[in-house]
């Protein structure tokens, strides 16, 4: 199956609204960027979910996570100040750091 295409007026870039964060001010700012710049860069979610984990991976190392649609239910384990929950449009994008799996 074929992957739709955000389509050009969902597109329109904007600045990420934030909707719950977890996150201290640098990360904050960093997310929020490399957010829009995926919406900027990539035509389908899951090129922009590509784009966006690559990016925080640049910046910290770790075990990042991306999530990006208009209706989703999760239930995660997150490191300490990394998670965030945005809205793009009508897209919803969900960005997180999983701690160790060392047990």
């Amino acid at each position: 199956m074929e992957e739709q295409k955000v389509q050009p007026e969902a597109q329109v870039i904007e600045i990420p609204q934030e909707l719950i964060l977890d996150v201290d001010d640098t990360m904050k700012i960093a997310m929020k960027d490399v957010i829009k710049r995926a919406f900027d860069d990539e035509k389908t979610p899951s090129r922009m979910c590509e784009f966006i984990k690559a990016k925080l991976l640049e910046k910290e190392e770790g075990k990042w996570n991306v999530i990006i649609g208009t209706d989703f239910s999760t239930i995660v384990v997150h490191k300490s100040r990394r998670y965030g929950l945005f809205k793009v449009g009508e897209l919803n994008v969900l960005v997180w750091q999983s701690g160790s799996t060392t047990l």
